[in-house]
């Protein structure tokens, strides 16, 4: 299961609800003391059933409840009832408006969990809560239709589903929170706790030992496959024991029978389970000159841990689980260095399906580098906090309340010199130009290679990060013209943007390739002079770069990473290229009219 949003009502300083959505990673940012690591404790008492205390209800919400809601997406499409019977939360009518789970746990003012379904129910009467009723009752209902020729009378889910069909297009339904604590809607309940995440939050003042339970648990997946790999010699070893502890138990009866014959013919040793070898063995790790790790720094021990997150979700041994880490502010205690490290070891681990990060933070270096999708604004509002998702406005008040500055080449003065600003989404597309440039000046000395044209600057404004959003939105500020090339990946996803660009009316201009991306801009006889191997027509569509990295994974052979070998293709195979190769790829004469059309030449001139 995946969680896509997060509701809490009168926790803490919750005291109206709030909700906001979550991504594979999302980020919660704010002031100090705003609520940023409320949201992580509620959360932790969502998934791990942690009692609510009274001091955590906030203060002016009298007698109301606490309410904690998680809806989630990715769930099970089949749901097995006492092993045998299957249904599903769709038949069940379990499933919001938006076809996702939605969990509420109500909190009362002793501190008991109640938990409910918010669903989008049948209100049809007497329909209205099959769920809740028990099997006599639904023969009854079944009886009363004179359906029950047609149906297993012994399984109510099919007696529940013959019912709400058997109303036909006179079947209505609502939003309902349906309390799953009764009956075989509680039957349902068991069925979906299993399968939802495992949640483990790191909070900065975590003592973050070695023993920690969280740094040990990728160890203990490895110590449970090795412990398969033995199991039978393991139990061999199991039964040995058994049977000489039941020798001696065989000679204690018969001691026993000189005081009393009648007891010891009752008496018999027995086994109660199998041993656990997974509890047998406990792990401490030792750093250099044998120095405990948790004596170190405590900035190593978090670098550590996050280390032992990302072996868990790269971990594939056993089945996987899905898992949600909360981490509360993961720049305590790091250097700066390290802050680009720890969001690249984050974007590693939700590239598992099966992970999800949840962090809080205040800090530019930090925040800088996080998708502005995954931006979630704590504020507060007449002294209650308010969370705000990702919009112009609120990422502009991220970036001026942290601080988050443009971060561009050449330095901010100079730009008072630059006649165009050509803006493309990667660093190897800039790569690409700038060589195909150098490649047909050869040929057409007019065309000047465009990193050595004094005023004409390339800027990679790809991804999604604050830091791209701050620089992009800068540029605008400028009022430079602005030229734009976008890679269509054979999909439309940059048109908004392209549009955006056409119609500022500042001579700024935008447009897509017609190909996938650069690479499929390289003549399969250039991509040769770097790959020998290399023999497949270049389409429109294929995925060059990642076909060249199949190739060479499949073969062992060094470089294989795809950002490896599109740095590759970007600044040796370009190279190669000739004003005749470009013209036999791009027959529309895509990359010759951009070149122009920055230069300032006439196309016309070279066809």
């Amino acid at each position: 299961m995946k969680l896509r949003k997060v509701a809490i009502k009168n926790f803490r300083a919750y005291l109206e609800r709030v909700e906001f959505s979550v991504n594979e990673i999302t980020a919660l940012i704010g002031k100090n003391d705003i609520g940023k690591s409320t949201i992580l404790d509620a959360l932790d008492i969502f998934f791990n059933s942690n009692k609510l205390d009274a001091i955590e209800r906030n203060i002016h919400c009298g007698v109301e409840p606490v309410e904690i809601t998680c809806v989630f997406s990715d769930f099970s499409s089949e749901i097995i009832l006492d092993e045998t019977v299957a249904t599903s939360l769709s038949n069940e009518y379990l499933l919001n408006e938006d076809g996702m789970l939605e969990i509420r746990k109500i909190y009362s003012v002793v501190g008991k969990e109640t938990v409910y379904i918010v669903a989008l129910h049948p209100t049809n009467e007497p329909y209205n809560n099959l769920l809740l009723k028990k099997n006599s009752e639904l023969k009854s209902l079944i009886r009363s239709e004179g359906l029950e020729e047609n149906v297993n009378l012994t399984i109510n889910s099919e007696m529940r589903h013959a019912l709400w069909n058997s109303l036909g297009d006179n079947l209505t339904l609502s939003t309902q929170a349906l309390c799953v604590d009764k009956e075989d809607a509680k039957n349902i309940w068991q069925k979906i706790v299993p399968e939802l995440p495992k949640y483990h939050v790191f909070r900065s003042d975590r003592p973050s030992t070695d023993e920690d339970v969280v740094a040990q648990d990728p160890m203990q997946i490895a110590m449970k496959a090795a412990i398969q790999e033995k199991q039978e010699e393991l139990s061999r070893i199991a039964d040995e024991i058994k049977e000489k502890v039941s020798l001696v138990a065989d000679k204690t009866i018969d001691k026993l029978k000189d005081f009393d014959e009648t007891l010891a013919s009752t008496l018999k040793p027995q086994f109660k389970k199998d041993p656990s070898w997974e509890k047998a063995f406990t792990f401490s790790l030792f750093g250099d000159e044998n120095i405990p790790i948790n004596k170190r720094g405590s900035g190593v021990r978090r670098l550590i841990l996050f280390s032992f997150f990302r072996a868990k979700c790269e971990e594939n041994i056993g089945e996987q689980t899905d898992v949600i880490y909360a981490v509360e502010e993961p720049e305590t205690s790091q250097h700066p260095d390290f802050q680009q490290t720890i969001i690249n070891t984050f974007i590693q681990m939700v590239n598992n399906p099966h992970c999800q990060i949840i962090f809080t933070t205040h800090v530019p270096g930090l925040a800088k580098l996080v998708p502005v999708s995954s931006l979630r604004y704590i504020t507060n509002n007449n002294g209650y906090p308010v969370i705000e998702e990702s919009s112009e406005d609120i990422i502009q008040t991220i970036a001026d309340s942290l601080g988050v500055l443009p971060d561009l080449t050449p330095p901010l003065a100079e730009y008072r010199n630059i006649r165009l600003i050509v803006c493309v989404e990667g660093i190897n597309d800039i790569s690409f130009l700038d060589n195909i440039s150098l490649a047909l000046h050869n040929e057409i000395p007019e065309i000047e290679k465009l990193s050595t044209i004094p005023d004409i600057v390339m800027i990679p404004l790809g991804g999604s990060s604050l830091q791209e959003w701050v620089n992009r939105n800068y540029l605008q500020k400028l009022n430079i013209p602005e030229y734009h090339i976008y890679d269509s990946d054979c999909t439309n996803a940059h048109q908004t943007d392209c549009d955006g660009v056409n119609g500022r009316g500042n001579g700024s201009s935008a447009r897509m390739t017609s190909k996938r991306e650069m690479e499929n801009y390289l003549h399969t006889e250039a991509i040769r002079q770097v790959y020998e191997w290399f023999d497949s027509p270049v389409t429109d569509e294929l995925d060059v770069p990642k076909t060249i990295s199949d190739y060479l994974k499949a073969n062992n052979i060094p470089g294989s990473k795809e950002k490896n070998v599109k740095t590759k293709l970007n600044n040796e195979a370009v190279k190669y290229m000739s004003l005749e190769l470009l013209k036999q790829q791009d027959v529309e004469n895509e990359v010759l009219s951009w070149i122009c059309d920055i230069l300032g030449l006439d196309i016309h001139r070279y066809l």
